[in-house]
């Protein structure tokens, strides 16, 4: 039996846990096709579920019910494959604000406490299912799975890891407390700076919602940029999209691309576009896309050349 399966699955949840989801992605693609040849069915199954689960968690609903039809009936109720299918959808039902049916989803995966289920999965899945249990009202079961997830937090050392118990546990404090407060600055202060960027800006947004919510409008827009900023980097555009709304209800007025402008740049071009509008300058543009301030430059001459423009107010002006 070939082993090449099953170490690209492990190095496909490491590279989840370092935020690398595109990485992550290209690991369960090879390790399927690996394990489809080798006639390893389950294994099969199991990287389907994963990809499944990095386009939920990406918010794109197609890729991830896709690869959901595609396991079918060969994911047995309790499998390891079923279960991470369920935590996908799940993650799609938070992403559309059916936060019952997503904590209801996520809370059967596992019962902590006894072993029963695919109980490294519902670790895994926590974070999702404390931020829909907080919508819902109903933490009973959130916490108890928290408690596993701290303890899984604290052996593992991972700052990433950490920073999303101190995310669930602020979810879970009174809304509007010191407490709430200190629990996501400390998950801000825990986030890798130079990674996982995917899951600093969901606490970004979180954050600021929490602070617009708690009539803070002035402190929820900083965190909202930057959580916007990252998110339109990274083209996860539902959740660019989202914080859009939070921004606007938070006071801010932000518009959309003009399409136009949209059609006549390259993906590259639109999201240093979209950086440069937002008040990033080239050497913040440079460093969060990982590029030096040269190309940088040479990108922004070649924006306002398709555009017909000539400055960083005509840009913010094209892109609505």
């Amino acid at each position: 039996m070939s082993l090449l399966p099953r170490a690209l699955e492990l190095r496909a949840m490491s590279e989840y846990w370092l935020g690398r989801h595109d990485a992550a992605a290209k690991s369960c693609q090879e390790g399927l096709r690996v394990a489809r040849a080798a006639g390893q069915h389950a294994t099969a199954g199991v990287h389907l579920g994963l990809l499944a689960v990095l386009s939920a968690v990406r918010a794109d609903h197609d890729a991830c019910l896709g690869h959901v039809a595609e396991l079918g009936d060969t994911a047995a109720p309790g499998s390891r494959p079923y279960a991470l299918a369920q935590w996908a959808l799940g993650v799609l039902d938070l992403v559309d604000g059916r936060y019952a049916d997503a904590a209801d989803r996520l809370a059967t995966l596992a019962r902590p406490g006894t072993g029963r289920g695919q109980v490294l999965v519902q670790v895994m899945a926590t974070p999702h299912l404390v931020e829909a249990a907080a919508h819902d009202g109903r933490t009973a079961r959130a916490r108890a799975a928290l408690a596993v997830f701290d303890h899984w937090a604290g052996s593992t050392a991972s700052p990433l890891r950490r920073a999303l118990s101190a995310r669930c546990h602020a979810l879970l404090a009174p809304r509007g407390s010191t407490e709430a407060e200190e629990h996501f600055d400390r998950a801000l202060c825990l986030h890798p700076a130079d990674a996982a960027t995917f899951e600093r800006a969901r606490t970004e947004l979180l954050y600021g919602r929490e602070l617009r919510r708690n009539r803070r409008p002035r402190d929820a827009r900083d965190h909202l940029h930057r959580a916007r900023q990252t998110f339109v980097l990274l083209g996860a555009d539902v959740w660019a999209r989202q914080t859009t709304v939070e921004l606007r209800a938070a006071g801010e007025s932000v518009g959309t691309p003009d399409r136009q402008a949209v059609r006549l740049l390259t993906g590259q071009q639109l999201r240093i576009a979209q950086l440069v509008a937002a008040g990033a300058t080239n050497r913040e543009v440079a460093t969060q896309m990982f590029l030096s301030t040269r190309t940088i430059d040479h990108h922004l001459r070649n924006i306002y050349h398709r555009l017909g423009i000539r400055s960083r107010t005509e840009l913010a002006r094209a892109l609505g």
